[in-house]
């Protein structure tokens, strides 16, 4: 195992830039497609279902007590348990990096590459994060801590900068076709959040203890970067645009300007967009990597994942397609899977206490 090499701060700001990513980008749209106009509604709902989720988390992460979930597993269950655990979380993070990056090929091509072969947009974008993840879970934070001022400044200039083309009332009325559609919704944004038991994975290279009240802030911090842009979206193009948008977040800096002769300041989020997925991509397959494999000298086995995700990522398969498999398909199974495997390790935690019980009370027996 490696050693510890970062702080509680970091694993904060990792998961601002991981989820946030997702929720900010990839989650927005589908939110927007289940809920309509109601989709804030939705958000503002789900915040007690992450303060729940959040709390329950951290529950686990200290039962664990810093302890390597897959040794965890090995000790208090079976080989069986470990193994489809260890493949199926491998799995989900490859799959997380393929449609990070397929998501972000589709909107390079559609708004800046339209020249450029894929295979030259996908190779030279994925070398980079090459280079984080096989440096390790301290290059990839620290990069995460460098860009994460950038991104929060940007964000709020956009957000202030388009108060004037923002009309609230597009906002109302809610539930203008019943509560189902915000039920939806809610379904969806909790989606986002549930990915937060990601950082179970990154406490064994953690130098400290991490903190409720600071796990809780990022989960407001996550709730805000899901339910800012989605308003901003609803009350700059109305509800019956917004839905139709695949990347609403990035259409409002289209209509940013600063003052009479300074336009299209949207080339300032593509900064915002690489750098969310730079540190989502290389940290997905840096944990994918440790699941697949623990020897430092198969580094091949890494190069090999990067090679399947961009394989992948040059097949054609059409925006249409690919947004419909993430709606219907990939945001449900993901959100059952996370859910299932986090009760999952509440079940051997509790396992785990009743075996420490009997010890004791096997111990005092045969003292006496």
């Amino acid at each position: 195992m490696d050693q510890k090499v970062i702080q509680a701060l970091h694993i904060y700001v990792l998961i601002i830039m991981n989820t946030g990513f997702m929720v900010h980008v990839l989650l927005l749209p589908n939110i927007l497609s289940a809920s309509q106009r109601d989709a804030w509604i939705s958000v503002l709902i789900s915040v007690v279902p992450c303060i729940v989720w959040t709390l329950f988390i951290f529950y686990i992460y200290k039962k664990l007590d810093k302890e390597d979930i897959i040794a965890f597993l090995k000790r208090w269950s079976t080989p069986f348990v470990t193994y489809i655990f260890t493949i199926a979380f491998g799995l989900y993070f490859i799959i997380n990096a393929f449609i990070t990056v397929k998501f972000t090929v589709i909107w390079a091509k559609a708004n800046y590459t339209h020249d450029i072969p894929n295979i030259v947009v996908v190779s030279l974008f994925t070398f980079i994060c090459i280079f984080a993840t096989y440096k390790g879970i301290r290059t990839i934070s620290t990069l995460a801590l460098l860009f994460l001022p950038f991104v929060t400044f940007f964000g709020i200039f956009v957000g202030l900068g388009n108060t004037s083309n923002k009309n609230y009332e597009l906002l109302f009325p809610i539930f203008e076709s019943g509560y189902r559609n915000t039920l939806n919704g809610i379904l969806y944004t909790s989606a986002g959040y549930l990915e937060i038991i990601v950082f179970l994975f990154l406490t064994p290279y953690l130098k400290n203890k991490l903190k409720a009240k600071w796990l809780l802030l990022v989960g407001v911090i996550l709730i805000m970067l899901t339910l800012g842009p989605l308003m901003g979206a609803i009350a700059e193009f109305g509800s019956v645009e917004a839905v139709k948008m695949r990347n609403p977040a990035y259409e409002q800096w289209k209509l940013l300007r600063f003052g009479y002769y300074i336009t299209r300041l949207d080339f300032l989020s593509i900064f915002q967009w690489l750098s969310g997925a730079l540190i989502r991509i290389s940290l997905c397959l840096f944990i994918g990597h440790k699941l697949i494999s623990n020897s430092k000298h198969q580094k091949w086995i890494l190069l090999s994942l990067y090679f399947l995700v961009v394989f992948g990522t040059l097949i054609h398969w059409d925006a249409t397609s690919f947004f419909y498999f993430i709606y219907k398909y990939f945001f449900p199974i993901s959100s059952l899977f996370l859910l299932s495997s986090a009760i999952i390790l509440l079940f051997l935690i509790i396992k785990k206490g009743k075996g420490k019980g009997k010890g004791k009370g096997k111990g005092k027996g045969e003292t006496l």
